[in-house]
C-alpha cells in the first residue's frame, strides 16, 4: 500500500519576520492591526527618459496565511504605528507626517492546491 501525503506549498515564508501596523478605514471607524509575520520591501526606480530623470518609489508587501488582511486603500507602516481612532486619525496618516508610509494599490491573492498561501500587496 502507497501512502499519498498532500502536496506542501513550495514557498518558503522565512523572510516573513518583520512587523508592519495595517490601517483600515470602515465608514467612520479606523480598524489598527499590527502583524509580526510580513515582508515589507521598499524600492525606488529611477528612469531617465528625453525629459530627465525621473524617480519612483514601490513597495510589496507580503503577508502569509489563509486570509486577505489588506485591501485596496489601506495604510501601512514598518513597525508598530501609532493609533488610529476616526476619521481625524486616519487623515493625519500621510506619507509626508508619517515616515516609511505606504498606501495599497493592489491586492494580489496566491494560492496552492486551490488555497490561499498568502497575500502580496503593492504600489
Amino acid at each position: 500500500m502507497m501512502l499519498l501525503l498532500k502536496p506542501r506549498n513550495p514557498v518558503s515564508y522565512a523572510l516573513c519576520n518583520q512587523t508592519v501596523t495595517i490601517y483600515h478605514m470602515d465608514g467612520q471607524s479606523c480598524t489598527r492591526t499590527v502583524r509580526h509575520d510580513a515582508f515589507l520591501d521598499h524600492k525606488k526606480v529611477q528612469s531617465v527618459d528625453k525629459t530627465g530623470s525621473r524617480e519612483a518609489s514601490s513597495f510589496l508587501l507580503v503577508l502569509p496565511g489563509s486570509t486577505v488582511p489588506v485591501s485596496v486603500g489601506d495604510k501601512v507602516v514598518h513597525g508598530e504605528g501609532p493609533e488610529c481612532r476616526n476619521r481625524e486619525d486616519w487623515a493625519a496618516l500621510i506619507p509626508a507626517k508619517v515616515p516609511g508610509l505606504v498606501v495599497v494599490q493592489y491586492v494580489d491573492v496566491k494560492r496552492w492546491a486551490g488555497e490561499i498561501v498568502h497575500t502580496e500587496a503593492g504600489g
